[in-house]
């Protein structure tokens, strides 16, 4: 296995190298004006992997991996702060790591079927698997577009998601977080 790839259940994400996978992969239905997902995979994920910008990551079946469910791009971020952060007291810092996750989509398809879940409980834990960097928080600007009829934070709520106080939403863009610490907290299930 890849060192950046994860295996949860069924299911696995790895890094993307060879963008033809995509090819006949889309997020978005015929009606969908707002084109962005869809763009950036086919014009822009390529580039950002060659300069080092973003790592595109690809989910799929364990038993199909050269099928895409869904892609998200992860890059590199920080939570800068005014103040120190509660669950962080005791550290005099102005900064604290976080990865982003820059896009997530789903293939239509299987939009609806909980694949945009487990795709974020593998990137969580594959950002606490082996404490690679020091990562702390999953970043994200979840998008509400009301012209586009596009709202997304409920969906990162319902993942552990919070709103980032520290950080200027836009009309566009709320900041979100959700704290690694909480998954080491829970409880084994049973």
């Amino acid at each position: 296995m890849q060192r950046n790839s994860h295996t949860y259940a069924q299911y696995k994400i790895n890094p993307v190298e060879d963008f033809s996978i995509f090819a006949g992969f889309t997020c978005l239905a015929s009606h969908d004006t707002d084109r962005d997902l869809d763009d950036f995979l086919r014009e822009d994920a390529q580039r950002h992997y060659a300069d080092r910008i973003a790592v595109t990551y690809a989910l799929s079946r364990n038993d199909a991996p050269d099928f895409p469910l869904g892609f998200a791009t992860l890059q590199n971020d920080a939570i800068v702060v005014d103040e120190p952060l509660p669950m962080l007291h005791g550290y005099a810092y102005s900064a604290f790591p976080a990865v982003k996750i820059g896009r997530l989509g789903v293939s239509l398809e299987f939009q609806g079927s909980g694949m945009g879940t487990v795709f974020l409980l593998l990137i969580k834990e594959l950002m606490l698997t082996a404490n690679r960097t020091g990562c702390r928080f999953v970043t994200v600007d979840a998008r509400r577009d009301k012209k586009n009829k596009v709202d997304t934070t409920a969906f990162y709520e319902k993942n552990g998601f919070s709103l980032l106080p520290c950080r200027q939403k836009t009309s566009k863009y709320i900041p979100m977080y959700f704290d690694l610490m909480q998954l080491l907290r829970q409880p084994p299930s049973d």
